[in-house]
């Protein structure tokens, strides 16, 4: 078993997490937005979507639910979205692309909880995508691995299965932007800092959860045998909200 790092002792100052990095979630999501005309192919795009979630996001204890505001449910619809998450384990300033892979200190997987119908109206009235993502229990981390034993990210691949059933699966290698190019973007742009995470994208697949539902997200090693692959870390979780299914 690969040594850990446990998501109880990470503090992150900034939780930046990348938006359409998968070429097949960038088509899915096509298919909910208004203005499908503005579309960019993922080949032409040149810089990341890059948007935060506050440190108060993060969940460790595998819970989620839809927030409430003054007993009102602020959504109706939920998403999962599982992605490969990196731990900054040094403070990083304009750090060059060659030399990035260098700041990230372990792999985790992560749930970007999302409220879509939140997130689809504030892109309708060009409103920010805060309350869609950002509040409580809506960046829920593994355990990390540390990136000596976890070799090559290209290597490493994501499943997530919803009460038992595969919904998500992923390489690593089909990202848009890699790991060092996110690193070099935002260490230059933002400047990085030891504990900061990224979430850095979902592959397709994404969907609604209700209250009941069971997460296993696992991030995975594929091995030299052609089709295998072996865990690295795992983050199983329920989802509390009290919303029925329709």
């Amino acid at each position: 078993m690969s040594r850990s790092i446990e998501s109880s002792s990470i503090t992150p100052g900034t939780v930046y997490c990348v938006a359409k990095n998968y070429p097949e979630h960038a088509r899915e999501m096509l298919l909910w937005e208004e203005n499908p005309q503005q579309f960019v192919p993922p080949a032409e795009q040149l810089e990341p979507v890059v948007f935060i979630k506050p440190a108060t996001a993060v969940e460790t204890g595998g819970i989620t639910q839809i927030p409430e505001f003054e007993g009102r449910p602020l959504s109706e619809n939920m998403h999962y979205e599982a992605e490969v998450v990196l731990l900054i384990g040094m403070d990083c300033d304009d750090c060059p692309e060659e030399e990035a892979i260098k700041a990230v200190k372990g792999y985790g997987v992560g749930l970007d909880m999302t409220l879509r119908d939140v997130q689809l109206e504030a892109k309708k009235q060009g409103n920010p995508w805060l309350k869609s993502k950002g509040f409580k229990k809506s960046a829920l981390i593994s355990d990390f691995v540390l990136r000596s034993e976890a070799g090559s990210w290209q290597d490493l691949e994501i499943f997530l299965d919803c009460n038992g059933k595969r919904v998500q699966h992923g390489y690593f290698s089909d990202a848009i932007f890699s790991p060092p190019f996110l690193v070099h973007y935002l260490s230059a742009l933002y400047g990085l800092r030891k504990g900061d995470l990224i979430f850095t994208g979902t592959p397709a697949g994404v969907g609604r959860v209700v209250a009941g539902d069971m997460l296993e997200a696992r991030l995975c090693k594929r091995s030299s045998f052609k089709g295998e692959s072996y865990e690295l870390t795992a983050l199983t979780a329920s989802v509390l909200q009290g919303i029925s299914r329709q």
